[in-house]
Protein backbone atom coordinates (compact mmCIF):
# COMPACT_ATOMS: atom_id res chain seq x y z
CA UNK A 1 0.00 0.00 0.00
CA UNK A 2 1.38 3.54 -1.03
CA UNK A 3 2.16 5.76 1.99
CA UNK A 4 0.77 9.00 2.63
CA UNK A 5 4.34 10.36 1.36
CA UNK A 6 4.26 8.49 -1.66
CA UNK A 7 0.39 9.65 -2.45
CA UNK A 8 0.46 13.56 -1.22
CA UNK A 9 3.80 14.00 -2.93
CA UNK A 10 2.54 12.19 -6.31
CA UNK A 11 -1.02 14.44 -5.52
CA UNK A 12 1.28 17.66 -4.91
CA UNK A 13 3.73 17.43 -7.75
CA UNK A 14 0.97 17.12 -10.37
CA UNK A 15 -1.17 20.07 -8.67
CA UNK A 16 2.02 22.59 -8.68
CA UNK A 17 1.90 21.94 -12.72
CA UNK A 18 -1.54 23.32 -12.78
CA UNK A 19 -0.61 26.06 -10.47
CA UNK A 20 1.11 29.10 -12.29
CA UNK A 21 4.08 30.04 -10.12
CA UNK A 22 6.06 32.68 -9.53
CA UNK A 23 6.19 36.55 -8.01
CA UNK A 24 3.98 38.27 -10.04
CA UNK A 25 1.16 35.62 -9.52
CA UNK A 26 1.26 35.88 -5.98
CA UNK A 27 1.20 39.21 -6.07
CA UNK A 28 -1.89 39.48 -8.37
CA UNK A 29 -3.11 37.13 -6.21
CA UNK A 30 -2.89 39.57 -3.28
CA UNK A 31 -4.52 42.21 -4.78
CA UNK A 32 -7.57 40.34 -6.25
CA UNK A 33 -8.34 38.63 -3.01
CA UNK A 34 -7.77 42.29 -1.22
CA UNK A 35 -10.57 44.10 -4.05
CA UNK A 36 -12.92 40.97 -3.11
CA UNK A 37 -13.55 43.24 -0.10
CA UNK A 38 -16.11 46.06 -0.17
CA UNK A 39 -13.65 49.42 0.98
CA UNK A 40 -15.54 52.20 2.06
CA UNK A 41 -12.46 54.65 2.54
CA UNK A 42 -12.40 57.62 0.47
CA UNK A 43 -9.02 58.39 -1.31
CA UNK A 44 -8.33 61.07 1.10
CA UNK A 45 -8.21 59.06 4.09
CA UNK A 46 -6.03 56.08 1.82
CA UNK A 47 -3.44 59.28 1.26
CA UNK A 48 -3.32 59.90 4.66
CA UNK A 49 -2.36 56.12 5.24
CA UNK A 50 0.16 56.55 2.65
CA UNK A 51 1.34 59.15 2.79
CA UNK A 52 1.38 60.80 6.73
CA UNK A 53 3.93 60.73 9.40
CA UNK A 54 1.39 58.92 11.34
CA UNK A 55 0.18 56.65 8.89
CA UNK A 56 3.43 55.13 7.56
CA UNK A 57 5.04 54.88 11.55
CA UNK A 58 1.35 53.51 12.53
CA UNK A 59 2.27 50.86 9.29
CA UNK A 60 5.94 49.99 10.12
CA UNK A 61 4.87 49.15 13.68
CA UNK A 62 2.01 46.88 12.37
CA UNK A 63 4.29 45.42 9.84
CA UNK A 64 7.33 45.00 12.98
CA UNK A 65 4.74 43.54 15.71
CA UNK A 66 3.50 40.66 12.88
CA UNK A 67 6.90 39.82 11.52
CA UNK A 68 8.56 39.55 14.90
CA UNK A 69 5.39 37.47 15.88
CA UNK A 70 6.09 35.09 13.17
CA UNK A 71 9.60 35.44 14.01
CA UNK A 72 9.02 34.16 17.51
CA UNK A 73 7.08 31.29 16.51
CA UNK A 74 9.33 29.65 13.76
CA UNK A 75 12.41 29.96 16.05
CA UNK A 76 10.82 27.90 18.51
CA UNK A 77 13.12 25.01 19.04
CA UNK A 78 10.52 22.12 18.63
CA UNK A 79 10.41 22.44 15.28
CA UNK A 80 14.22 21.80 14.77
CA UNK A 81 13.74 18.50 17.74
CA UNK A 82 10.99 16.80 18.13
CA UNK A 83 9.35 18.20 15.10
CA UNK A 84 12.73 16.67 13.05
CA UNK A 85 13.31 20.13 11.05
CA UNK A 86 17.00 20.70 9.47
CA UNK A 87 18.44 23.46 11.60
CA UNK A 88 19.85 25.06 8.23
CA UNK A 89 18.90 28.24 6.13
CA UNK A 90 16.30 26.88 3.89
CA UNK A 91 13.89 24.88 6.84
CA UNK A 92 14.25 27.74 9.32
CA UNK A 93 12.74 30.06 6.21
CA UNK A 94 10.03 27.52 5.56
CA UNK A 95 8.89 27.78 9.12
CA UNK A 96 9.23 31.27 8.96
CA UNK A 97 7.13 31.43 5.60
CA UNK A 98 4.66 29.10 7.03
CA UNK A 99 3.65 31.14 9.61
CA UNK A 100 4.22 34.71 7.50
CA UNK A 101 1.54 32.72 5.34
CA UNK A 102 -0.75 33.12 7.85
CA UNK A 103 -0.40 36.64 8.86
CA UNK A 104 -0.71 37.58 4.78
CA UNK A 105 -3.61 35.69 4.76
CA UNK A 106 -5.53 37.34 7.43
CA UNK A 107 -4.66 40.70 5.72
CA UNK A 108 -5.47 40.13 2.35
CA UNK A 109 -9.11 39.24 3.92
CA UNK A 110 -9.39 41.97 6.14
CA UNK A 111 -12.71 43.89 6.41
CA UNK A 112 -12.18 46.26 9.04
CA UNK A 113 -9.39 48.52 6.76
CA UNK A 114 -8.62 46.64 3.91
CA UNK A 115 -6.67 49.03 2.35
CA UNK A 116 -4.30 49.73 4.98
CA UNK A 117 -4.06 45.81 5.78
CA UNK A 118 -2.59 45.86 2.29
CA UNK A 119 -0.06 48.38 3.14
CA UNK A 120 0.91 46.35 5.78
CA UNK A 121 1.32 43.26 3.53
CA UNK A 122 3.76 45.31 1.52
CA UNK A 123 5.77 46.10 4.65
CA UNK A 124 5.92 43.00 6.02
CA UNK A 125 7.14 41.59 3.22
CA UNK A 126 9.49 44.73 3.06
CA UNK A 127 10.94 43.24 6.51
CA UNK A 128 10.91 39.52 5.08
CA UNK A 129 13.56 40.61 2.59
CA UNK A 130 15.66 42.68 4.59
CA UNK A 131 15.89 40.16 7.15
CA UNK A 132 16.42 37.35 4.70
CA UNK A 133 19.75 39.38 3.30
CA UNK A 134 20.93 39.44 6.98
CA UNK A 135 20.44 35.77 7.19
CA UNK A 136 22.26 35.47 4.18
CA UNK A 137 25.16 37.39 4.90
CA UNK A 138 24.94 35.38 8.28
CA UNK A 139 25.92 32.13 6.00
CA UNK A 140 29.17 33.59 5.02
CA UNK A 141 27.91 34.51 1.47
CA UNK A 142 30.25 36.72 -0.32
CA UNK A 143 28.62 40.24 -0.22
CA UNK A 144 28.50 40.45 -4.26
CA UNK A 145 26.03 37.16 -4.02
CA UNK A 146 23.46 38.33 -1.45
CA UNK A 147 21.43 39.82 -3.59
CA UNK A 148 21.46 36.68 -6.50
CA UNK A 149 20.65 34.83 -3.39
CA UNK A 150 17.99 36.69 -2.32
CA UNK A 151 16.34 36.13 -5.30
CA UNK A 152 16.84 32.56 -5.21
CA UNK A 153 15.05 32.64 -1.87
CA UNK A 154 12.19 34.76 -3.05
CA UNK A 155 11.98 32.70 -6.16
CA UNK A 156 11.00 29.66 -3.84
CA UNK A 157 9.41 31.68 -1.00
CA UNK A 158 6.28 33.03 -3.51
CA UNK A 159 6.00 29.08 -4.86
CA UNK A 160 5.45 27.92 -0.99
CA UNK A 161 3.00 31.11 -0.45
CA UNK A 162 1.48 30.39 -3.66
CA UNK A 163 0.49 26.73 -2.72
CA UNK A 164 -0.73 28.14 0.49
CA UNK A 165 -3.22 29.95 -1.21
CA UNK A 166 -4.14 27.52 -3.77
CA UNK A 167 -5.24 25.36 -1.17
CA UNK A 168 -7.16 27.94 1.31
CA UNK A 169 -9.13 29.36 -1.95
CA UNK A 170 -9.41 26.45 -5.00
CA UNK A 171 -9.87 23.48 -2.45
CA UNK A 172 -11.52 25.45 0.48
CA UNK A 173 -15.10 23.66 -0.53
CA UNK A 174 -12.85 20.13 -0.52
CA UNK A 175 -11.47 19.28 2.85
CA UNK A 176 -10.47 16.22 1.88
CA UNK A 177 -8.39 17.24 -1.52
CA UNK A 178 -7.51 20.12 0.17
CA UNK A 179 -5.65 17.99 3.03
CA UNK A 180 -4.54 15.77 0.89
CA UNK A 181 -2.73 18.75 -0.92
CA UNK A 182 -1.35 20.66 2.10
CA UNK A 183 0.18 17.54 2.81
CA UNK A 184 2.41 17.32 -0.34
CA UNK A 185 3.31 21.11 0.75
CA UNK A 186 4.81 19.92 3.93
CA UNK A 187 6.69 17.26 2.50
CA UNK A 188 8.64 19.47 -0.42
CA UNK A 189 8.66 22.97 1.40
CA UNK A 190 8.84 22.01 5.24
CA UNK A 191 10.50 18.59 4.22
CA UNK A 192 12.18 19.53 1.55
CA UNK A 193 11.00 16.64 -0.15
CA UNK A 194 12.79 13.84 2.24
CA UNK A 195 11.97 10.17 0.77
CA UNK A 196 11.62 8.62 4.61
CA UNK A 197 9.80 11.59 5.79
CA UNK A 198 6.94 9.64 8.23
CA UNK A 199 3.44 9.91 7.37
CA UNK A 200 2.89 10.50 11.41
CA UNK A 201 4.89 13.78 11.15
CA UNK A 202 3.34 14.68 7.53
CA UNK A 203 -0.54 14.55 9.32
CA UNK A 204 0.42 16.35 12.40
CA UNK A 205 1.88 19.43 10.64
CA UNK A 206 -0.79 19.10 7.80
CA UNK A 207 -2.94 19.39 10.92
CA UNK A 208 -1.20 22.72 12.27
CA UNK A 209 -1.76 24.42 8.83
CA UNK A 210 -5.84 23.50 9.43
CA UNK A 211 -5.85 24.79 12.86
CA UNK A 212 -3.49 27.96 12.78
CA UNK A 213 -5.36 29.13 9.73
CA UNK A 214 -8.71 28.81 11.34
CA UNK A 215 -6.63 31.24 14.43
CA UNK A 216 -5.63 33.46 12.73
CA UNK A 217 -8.21 34.16 9.89
CA UNK A 218 -11.10 32.78 11.74
CA UNK A 219 -10.77 32.95 15.58
CA UNK A 220 -8.74 35.95 16.03
CA UNK A 221 -10.58 39.48 17.27
CA UNK A 222 -9.94 42.29 14.66
CA UNK A 223 -8.98 44.34 17.45
CA UNK A 224 -6.29 41.82 18.92
CA UNK A 225 -4.91 41.77 15.18
CA UNK A 226 -5.13 45.41 14.19
CA UNK A 227 -3.13 45.69 17.93
CA UNK A 228 -0.29 43.63 16.24
CA UNK A 229 -1.36 40.78 19.29
CA UNK A 230 -0.90 37.16 17.70
CA UNK A 231 -2.00 34.28 19.83
CA UNK A 232 -0.48 31.46 18.67
CA UNK A 233 -2.11 28.86 20.42
CA UNK A 234 -0.04 25.58 21.40
CA UNK A 235 2.82 23.94 18.96
CA UNK A 236 1.97 20.91 17.35
CA UNK A 237 2.10 17.59 19.79
CA UNK A 238 5.43 15.72 18.08
CA UNK A 239 5.06 13.30 20.63
CA UNK A 240 4.89 9.25 20.18
CA UNK A 241 5.54 10.05 15.79
CA UNK A 242 6.18 6.80 14.04
CA UNK A 243 7.99 6.40 11.22
CA UNK A 244 6.58 4.17 8.04
CA UNK A 245 7.02 0.92 9.45
CA UNK A 246 5.13 1.89 12.44
CA UNK A 247 8.34 1.98 14.55
CA UNK A 248 8.31 4.75 17.43
CA UNK A 249 10.46 7.05 16.59
CA UNK A 250 13.09 8.32 19.15
CA UNK A 251 12.88 11.61 20.74
CA UNK A 252 15.02 14.30 19.42
CA UNK A 253 16.82 16.64 22.18
CA UNK A 254 17.05 20.33 21.27
CA UNK A 255 20.11 21.71 20.30
CA UNK A 256 21.90 23.68 22.68
CA UNK A 257 21.87 27.03 20.63
CA UNK A 258 18.36 26.82 19.53
CA UNK A 259 17.26 26.99 24.10
CA UNK A 260 17.22 30.35 25.42
CA UNK A 261 16.27 31.70 29.07
CA UNK A 262 12.47 32.94 28.93
CA UNK A 263 11.41 35.97 27.02
CA UNK A 264 14.97 36.49 25.33
CA UNK A 265 14.96 36.53 21.57
CA UNK A 266 18.16 35.81 19.14
CA UNK A 267 18.53 38.86 15.98
CA UNK A 268 20.51 39.75 13.87
CA UNK A 269 22.60 42.70 13.20
CA UNK A 270 22.62 44.01 8.97
CA UNK A 271 26.19 42.49 9.12
CA UNK A 272 25.03 38.78 10.17
CA UNK A 273 26.39 39.10 13.86
CA UNK A 274 23.62 37.93 16.18
CA UNK A 275 22.48 39.51 19.43
CA UNK A 276 20.18 38.75 22.14
CA UNK A 277 17.54 41.27 22.83
CA UNK A 278 14.26 40.86 25.50
CA UNK A 279 11.22 42.70 24.33
CA UNK A 280 9.77 42.90 27.51
CA UNK A 281 12.30 45.45 28.80
CA UNK A 282 13.96 46.44 25.59
CA UNK A 283 17.46 45.43 26.40
CA UNK A 284 19.47 44.20 24.39
CA UNK A 285 23.33 42.59 24.46
CA UNK A 286 26.08 40.66 22.65
CA UNK A 287 26.46 38.26 24.87
CA UNK A 288 24.27 34.97 24.74
CA UNK A 289 22.01 35.17 27.67
CA UNK A 290 22.40 32.85 30.55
Amino acid sequence: MATLAATTRSLFLGTSRRVNIGRHTFQKACFSTNNETKDTKGIGAKLWDKYSFSGQSRRIEMGERLFRAAQQRASNPTWYSSGMMGREFRPRHAVLTMHLWFLHRRLVTDKVDPSFCLMIQEELFDILWHDTKVRIRAEGCAELTINKHLKDVQQYTFQHLTHYDHCFTELMDKPKERYETLGGLVWRHLLLQDEEAPDDLIKRLAHYIEYQHNNICLDLPDEYFHEGRIAWGDMPDFSGVKDNTGKLLEDIPEHPDDVLPTGWLKAMADNGDSYYWKPETMHSQWERPV
